[in-house]
């Protein structure tokens, strides 16, 4: 081989691939040197002769890529990881002697120095993750031998590991502190400071080891927490008791042989001395912090006696003082936020898992808790403090995450304390006794620091209310607001506020009444047109607003709890001030006080269009107003005093009155909350006409008449209020003027309330006063003389949007009351609703309204209220919308990508799935009723279904896991109930549906073949010939199940599922 040939070859090679026209030709030159052998010899030669500067730097970098350590490269970490594969995967096959040997051979790798201690203690590393539950590599085992070998590891190997990478971190602490000792003594500190974070950066010995700690102290113990291994029967998250969901990530229990070496006082003071060491170097210490975060909850059997628990929490308390004392003295001379935070939270971390983890009793042994908690309280003030806290030009700092992270877990802390102190006052907590003097200055305590951190919360949101009234982009990007994002911290925060009600109420009353004053001093500058006093107060009407959102929010929490799903009580303790304060009369109630400064509050901005002031308003503030009466409304307003003993035994007995009764209760006990509800109507109308153009506000609104109309007490006072007739007119005549978004929620909502009216003829007349807003709308739409010539512009399609949206609110609204009603009218526009989806089949916009409006009619309406001959009418329209979707669709190609980028995938397959399950499940509708019995249809339900599925099939992608997942559901439902169908269906339908469960089977239907299995073995038991077409397919399952178990990846959640699968297809064809 010449060479030099060889290299002239290349470098023109080389200068055609720079030229476009030549490229291809240099590109195969290259290759086919890349193939030609000796080409090694060919390189050496090339690299030999150059004098190119990039041959240099090739020369500079291969000469220090071998002064590389390659043992510490990923290469080494690969060799242990499989090292540690091999011993595990090994365990089956050796004695246990040979066992014994490999501990022994890494405790002997663990006492040489150098490099070879670093690789056992890494070795350590790859073995922990190897055979704990979450890391283990996938080899293919069964489940149980990833248990067994766990079981193994952690009754063998974990305890001696732990005892060895203690003693080194132990002596890696004493060798830290001896030389930080030697250093001050002979160099300043802060060259000694410097040297040490050098130092501690190349330790890799220390690195490990933390690492090394760390994973054991978060070992999933099999013996303590063995349900919840993967792949076997464990609780379901409903069986978990409340009170550990609310401690998150409690420390894991450890075994009681552990005790000697983990709750030793000097193990624990070692890993805080070595945080005080490492807590510089990022890296080192977040490894540290957390395990002191695991050894700060210590819990269960690992303690013998009561005394080492006292003594345990003792020392725990001592050092983690001293951890808040230097991060406090720090404070001010931070260098870094993202080190502090870290630190800050860390800290609070551990303060919770402390004192959450111990009973009230407990802690009331140790010697300094009061101390400690003052310091804790204390720091609960700092975060806050901290979040508000400006830079050198008087801006908020932008980092202020860590701060309220910390203030998170802190509050969890007193919640707990509370709730504790609480259930022991109430004799609800009868394990252990609290001596009646120490509950009372725990109680005297708590309410001190209760109301500390909810004034400093308070003022805290003021704070930040400065900073943030021309910065709302946030709540509008995410789509949250602020009762939502912050609801967990504002229902922590009422908690504390109620065991010190009368001090959080007046601080919100007073804060309250003054921007009542600043505002009415506004309007009234406007109002005279007096410039100088508006000038002098504009700048600050945007903090008073911002200031009125926050105020208007806590004042609601505080007073009342949501009540999802229940009727919520008065908090008891705001009851228990109400009665104080009964011989002062309701005017001097402090609760009262307060409601009637929001409803002072409500009244000045809700104003008339013709006045001036009506530009200054913020439709912000208004809708918190009425958040404020949808929370507060459900508890307050005309209660039923029979709810709280407290008052009926004062109203019996005693034959006094009680404030909050006289006045938010019902008028027959003299109450005045008709005159409120009265009040709330007018404000109602007034905001609908002042915010008509900003959904947000309204939507509110909404909510709230929804929420109330709900409650009966409170559905019953809208109907007998005098001015709600006049609000519903004004909502039927004016819904041109409104936003079409609320269309839909508000038709549903004045449905429901006015369904509930107890005169038919008063519910005969509000009904047909909506529904005549809705024909109108409708009508004037359709019966457009040049309809068919105009209906796809952007206006006319609009109006039809508008019109389905509204007949689907009244579809929304149907129940057993009201489904004659509803069916008369929405039936007259059947028709016209199966013609739409014609007319706009390349409008899918109008066509999801169609099928949305079909939907929830079929799933609200009582079927069992309905004639036979209706039913009939309801089934015929939708095999009639299903043919009109089919004709219009099919074809049609979706844009898988553009689909998957949308919020909802495929929305017109996912409510037609929908709808037919719907149908399906109406037919059992009032099954146990005399009449259902006797009425009978000429349209099945069953071929109407089939029929469906049939159309939808082509269009449906199994890709989407929603779609998927609604579609097998629907075939699992069919097979259940309609078993029988399956003999008489056409071969294709039926093809079609085995080969749909065929595609799925290993997520979505194995509940869809469980029920055709049983079928089948039933059918068989009774020598039925119907069926034998069912055996090949149920064969193919039983296979695919098989295979599922045995050879491929399996998910935990369908363990059950697909046993009992796999039990039913044994039974069907054994």
């Amino acid at each position: 081989m010449d060479l030099s040939t060889v290299l002239l070859q290349v470098e023109e090679a080389c200068a055609d691939l720079q030229v476009p026209s030549t490229r291809h030709a240099g590109e195969q030159v290259i290759m086919s040197f890349k193939q030609m052998s000796g080409n090694l010899d060919a390189c050496q030669y090339i690299l030999g002769i150059r004098d190119s500067r990039l041959y240099f730097v090739f020369e500079g970098i291969s000469i220090e890529f071998k002064e590389l350590d390659v043992e510490l490269l990923f290469t080494a970490s690969k060799i242990l990881h499989t090292i540690s594969v091999m011993i595990k995967r090994s365990l089956d096959d050796c004695h246990e002697i040979e066992k014994q040997s490999m501990l022994i051979q890494i405790q002997e790798l663990v006492a040489m120095d150098g490099y070879n201690r670093q690789v056992g203690v890494a070795l350590a590393n790859e073995l922990v993750d190897e055979f704990s539950t979450t890391k283990a590599s996938n080899v293919g085992l069964p489940w149980d031998f990833h248990k067994k070998t766990k079981e193994f590891f952690e009754a063998t190997f974990l305890l001696p590991l732990f005892e060895m990478v203690l003693r080194i971190l132990h002596q890696r602490s004493q060798f830290y502190i001896e030389k930080q000792l030697s250093q001050n003594f002979t160099n300043g500190h802060g060259h000694t400071t410097n040297n040490l974070q050098n130092d501690l950066r190349h330790d890799t010995l220390l690195t490990i080891s933390l690492n090394l700690v760390e994973k054991i102290l978060y070992w999933d113990f099999v013996s303590k927490n063995d349900s919840l291994l993967a792949g076997t029967f464990a609780k379901e998250g409903n069986d978990i008791i409340e009170d550990t969901l609310f401690i998150t990530a409690k420390t894991r229990e450890f075994p009681a042989n552990w005790r000697s070496h983990i709750i030793h006082n000097e193990v624990l003071r070692m890993f805080f001395t070595l945080y005080k060491i490492v807590q510089q170097n990022e890296a080192l210490a977040h490894h540290c912090r957390q395990c002191l975060i695991q050894i700060s909850g210590l819990h269960g059997e690992i303690f013998e006696t009561e005394q080492q628990i006292t003594e345990y929490v003792t020392l725990m308390v001592h050092e983690i003082s001293e951890l808040m004392n230097n991060l406090s003295s720090s404070m001010h001379e931070r260098a870094a936020s993202y080190e502090y935070g870290q630190s800050l939270l860390g800290i609070s971390q551990m303060i919770r898992r402390l004192l959450c983890t111990f009973p009230l009793p407990t802690l009331c042994n140790v010697p300094d808790i009061s101390t400690f908690l003052h310091e804790v309280a204390q720091l609960s003030a700092t975060c806050l403090r901290e979040s508000v806290m400006k830079d050198g030009y008087g801006y908020l700092i932008d980092d202020s995450s860590w701060s309220l992270e910390a203030f998170d877990e802190l509050l969890a802390i007193w919640v707990k304390l509370v709730q504790d102190v609480q259930s022991y006052r109430n004799g609800q907590n009868e394990n252990r006794a609290i001596p009646f003097h120490n509950l009372t200055a725990i109680m005297t305590f708590l309410a001190e620091a209760s109301y500390h951190i909810v004034a400093t919360y308070i003022d805290t949101r003021l704070e930040v209310a400065k900073f943030t009234v021309n910065d709302d982009e946030e709540e509008e990007a995410n789509g949250f607001k602020d009762w939502d994002t912050y609801g967990d911290q504002l229902l922590s925060i009422s908690i504390l506020a109620r065991i010190v009600s009368q001090q959080t109420l007046e601080k919100l009353q007073a804060l309250l009444h003054e921007r009542l004053m600043q505002l009415k001093l506004f309007f009234e500058a406007i109002a005279d047109n007096n410039n100088s006093t508006i000038s002098g107060i504009y700048h600050s009407l945007l903090y008073i607003y911002e200031s009125l959102h926050w105020l208007i929010l806590i004042s609601a929490c505080v007073l009342a709890d949501p009540g999802e799903g229940e009727q919520p009580l008065i908090p008891d303790s705001l009851m228990q001030l109400s009665i104080s304060q009964d011989n002062l009369g309701k005017n001097h109630d402090q609760t009262v006080m307060l409601l009637n400064t929001v409803l002072g509050i409500l009244d000045l901005v809700s104003l008339d269009t013709s006045v001036i002031e009506i530009s200054h308003c913020s439709p912000r503030v208004a809708e918190s107003l009425f958040w404020f009466f949808e929370r507060w409304g459900k508890t307050y307003l005309l209660l039923d005093e029979s709810d709280y003993q407290s008052i009926s035994i004062i109203l019996s007995y005693y034959n006094n009155s009680n404030n909050i009764v006289c006045a938010f209760g019902k008028p027959e006990r003299h109450g005045e909350g008709m005159r409120i509800l009265h009040f709330l109507v007018d404000k109602i109308k007034t905001n609908f006409i002042l915010w008509n153009g900003d959904p947000d506000p309204l939507l509110q609104i909404v909510r709230l008449l929804n929420s109330y109309g709900k409650k009966s007490a409170l559905r019953n006072g809208l109907l007998k209020s005098d001015n709600f007739s006049e609000l519903l007119t004004f909502f039927t005549e004016n819904l041109d003027h409104f936003p079409q978004m609320i269309h839909n929620s508000l038709i549903q909502t004045i449905a429901i309330i006015t369904s509930g009216a107890a005169d038919d003829e008063i519910k005969q007349s509000y009904f047909q006063m909506i529904t005549r807003a809705i024909e109108k709308r409708f009508l004037a739409v359709l019966q457009k003389p040049d309809f068919s010539q105009v209906y796809q512009q952007a206006d006319i399609i609009s109006e039809v949007q508008n019109a389905l949206e509204m007949f689907d609110g009244l579809a929304l609204a149907s129940d057993f009351s009201n489904t004659t009603l509803i069916y008369n009218f929405c039936s007259k526009y059947f028709e016209f609703f199966v013609r739409l989806l014609q007319y706009y089949k390349n409008c899918p916009e109008v066509g999801i309204l169609v099928l949305q409006f079909f939907n929830s009619f079929v799933t609200y309406q009582d079927f069992s209220e309905l004639s036979s001959e209706q039913t009939k009418t309801v089934y015929q329209t939708i095999v009639e919308m299903l043919k009109a979707y089919s004709e219009a669709n099919i074809g049609k190609k979706q844009l898988l990508a553009s689909e998957e980028e949308a919020d909802e995938p495929y929305a017109d397959i996912s409510i037609l799935l929908d709808m037919l399950s719907e149908i399906m499940a109406s037919e059992f509708q009032g099954f146990d009723d005399l009449k259902q019995e006797t009425k009978t249809t000429d349209c099945d339900v069953s071929s109407v279904v089939f029929y469906g599925v049939n159309l939808l099939i082509p269009l449906i992608s199994l890709q989407i896991p929603k779609i998927c997942k609604e579609y097998m559901r629907l075939i699992a439902h069919i097979v259940e109930f309609y078993p029988d169908k399956l003999g008489v269906l056409p071969v294709e339908l039926l093809n079609n549906l085995f080969a749909s469960l065929e595609y799925g089977i290993e997520k979505y239907p194995l509940f869809a073949i469980t029920p055709l299995a049983l079928y089948y073995h039933n059918e068989e038991r009774k020598k039925g010939n119907a069926i034998q077409h069912l055996g090949s397919p149920l064969d193919k399952f039983l296979q695919i199940v098989l295979e599922c178990f045995l050879f491929k990846d399996f998910e935990s959640d369908l363990l059950e599922p697909a046993s009992e699968t796999l039990v039913a297809l044994i039974c069907s064809r054994r």
